[in-house]
């Protein structure tokens, strides 16, 4: 596990959540996001990932309380940047050398922690379906 990571979730580390600081002050978040999937690091992917899941009004999704509440209210995002997330999310599943993916992976393919961290961005791609 990374230093800065305290869990599996998607905003279990320092680098979503303050991904999820510049998201806040973005003067158009959605845009910000499309960019995050376009260009991110795991983290933030997984992240902006979670932001759409949860603004579609998937609740399964364990998410830091302050993205709750900012998703609070707001229109669900477009089908096409939630198709975008998903494609995301499967490149980091089908890419082991990914940033975030190696470093869950070096306990070995059979680590709880790897397999709760595959199974939280299961639970994501869940949510954007």
């Amino acid at each position: 596990m990374n230093v800065g990571t305290w869990s599996t979730e998607s905003f279990g580390n320092d680098a979503a959540l303050d991904w999820f600081g510049e998201l806040r002050k973005a003067s158009s978040p959605l845009t910000f996001i499309e960019e995050t999937l376009n260009r991110g690091w795991t983290d933030s992917v997984v992240a902006a990932s979670a932001v759409l899941a949860t603004l579609g009004g998937h609740n399964k999704i364990v998410v830091h309380p302050d993205v709750a509440d900012w998703c609070a209210g707001k229109a669900a995002p477009p089908a096409a940047l939630k198709q975008d997330a998903l494609n995301a999310i499967q490149a980091i599943l089908d890419d082991p050398e990914a940033d975030t993916h190696d470093a869950w992976a070096e306990n070995g393919e059979d680590d709880a922690d790897y397999l709760a961290w595959l199974s939280t961005l299961r639970s994501v791609q869940d949510g954007l379906r």
